[in-house]
């Protein structure tokens, strides 16, 4: 059971960073003639939500939930600052 706490963070990360990475990849191929201002958002979040989850479950914490939604807030506001 240790084992399992202890790569399932990594493998959750892991997973998300993949998936993310080819969705920008996708994205990047098709050109877009819309100019409006775009930023990763949703990738932040849901790099902030992964790795919120992680860190709560290294640290043992007892609700999940509460890494989670610090996780995705500081990963939203990361998404937000950097542009595309």
């Amino acid at each position: 059971m240790d084992i399992l706490r202890a790569i399932l963070p990594v493998v959750l990360v892991s997973l998300v960073v993949v998936y993310i990475i080819h969705t920008i990849k996708k994205k990047t191929k098709k050109k877009e003639t819309d100019k409006a201002e775009e930023s990763y958002l949703t990738e932040g979040m849901t790099i902030g939500m992964c790795l919120g989850t992680a860190v709560g479950i290294a640290l043992n914490m007892e609700n999940i939930a509460i890494g989670m939604s610090v996780g995705m807030l500081i990963g939203m506001l990361v998404g937000m600052a950097s542009k595309k």
